[in-house]
């Protein structure tokens, strides 16, 4: 192989690499969505996973040990919606206000059916114990 064929054969290769890294980025950014956007889309999107990003609603999450299943509304402050996860109990302290959640699964008619969640309690990071460190490595 001479290097005018050597060249333009790497320069395919990368060509289709970058087309196929974007062409995957695209895909998995469009099935991301806040809770009025998943309601809003449902009929479209079918059977396929998407994960949904919004706030638990303060004393509608039911915890049934037997099934390891969690039952609870979902919210973004435009829309609500049912969701049920089944699996481990995340940690969710029950003093908790403001839980922000984010569920991936699939709709089964008007109820979300979650296979993984994560969640994140304001609360618990807030600033009451945290050290300010940054004037103090400058010194």
């Amino acid at each position: 192989m001479n290097k005018k064929t050597r060249l333009l054969f790497g320069v395919s290769i990368i060509v289709v690499l970058l087309g196929y890294m974007g062409y995957m980025q695209l895909t998995a950014d469009s099935s991301q969505f806040e809770v009025s956007g998943a309601l809003a889309a449902k009929d479209t999107i079918g059977d396929k996973p998407i994960t949904v990003n919004g706030t638990l609603v303060s004393g509608t999450d039911k915890w049934d040990p037997a099934t390891k299943t969690l039952t609870f509304k979902m919210t973004d402050g435009f829309a609500t919606m049912d969701v049920v996860y089944i699996g481990d109990k995340p940690n969710m302290p029950a003093e908790a206000v403001s839980i922000q959640t984010i569920v991936t699964g699939q709709f089964n008619k008007n109820e979300f059916q979650a296979f993984r969640m994560l969640t994140k309690c304001p609360s618990t990071y807030e600033g009451n114990n945290l050290v300010d460190t940054s004037n103090a490595a400058s010194q």
